[in-house]
């Protein structure tokens, strides 16, 4: 699967499941309402109970909206550090003492250890979210991972089964000063690779908060008279499911 989304049929497919959501909503109301007396009025008190009481938007939409702002929040955070690992200068290790060899390697690891706690915070919230497009995401990362894992395991830095890193700092400080720029400070590296798809991920994440927040603010959706909407038409009736 190419790892650049299209940015008009991911818009779409998140406008979409908004749009699924609004009808799944009036689905489970119409169900209530013709259930029996007591177990409608207990199940109505239920519903009631599991929507906040702005514009009808739902506990889950809320936590959505929760998981989506956290996954902006680490993205940014990553990418400003991604940015600042790259623009480091390559040092010549020759003429270096060990005390600025020392020196460096600290700078490094508290560069990376931020890394890691950013790159973490960020797939929490993804694997939180769940969803077709942050799995493409969460495997393509993996990817990455896989990609440079024998020069960030020389580093100390491994990745866990749910994807998230974890970083030894005596192992990372014993490393060789200059293998340590070059998988963390190069082009082409993990670091590298990382930078590139914040990008992406900020843009889903606020693509998604966009969404939730029509979906707050402005209520439902409008149909016509077959029961779809405009972006059934410009997705020709194709039918995206990004909670699947």
């Amino acid at each position: 699967m190419s790892a650049k989304i299209n940015s008009l049929i991911l818009s779409n497919r998140l406008l979409s499941q908004a749009r699924s959501r609004t009808r799944s909503q009036s689905g489970s109301l119409g169900s209530i309402m013709n259930g029996s007396s007591e177990s409608g009025k207990s199940a109505m008190l239920d519903a009631i109970k599991n929507k906040n009481t702005q514009k009808g938007f739902s506990k889950a939409d809320a936590q959505s909206k929760e998981n989506y702002a956290a996954m902006k929040k680490a993205a940014e955070s990553l990418q400003e550090r991604t940015k600042k690992l790259l623009a480091w200068t390559e040092k010549e290790w020759e003429s270096m003492t060990q005390e600025e060899l020392a020196a460096y390697k600290e700078e490094a690891a508290s560069q990376a250890a931020g890394l890691v706690s950013e790159y973490n915070a960020m797939i929490k919230s993804m694997t939180d979210e769940s969803g077709q497009v942050n799995r493409i995401y969460l495997s393509q990362l993996k990817e990455c991972f896989k990609n440079a894992k024998g020069a960030l395991e020389e580093l100390g830095i491994t990745q866990q089964e749910d994807g998230t890193l974890s970083m030894d700092k005596e192992k990372f400080l014993t490393a060789d000063a200059a293998k340590i720029q070059k998988a963390l400070c190069s082009a082409g590296s993990f670091v590298d690779d990382v930078n590139k798809k914040t990008a992406s991920i900020i843009s889903n994440a606020d693509t998604n908060l966009a969404v939730l927040n029509k979906s707050q603010y402005a209520g439902s959706y409008t149909y016509n008279q077959y029961g779809s909407d405009i972006f059934d038409m410009l997705l020709n009736g194709s039918k995206y499911n990004n909670k699947s």
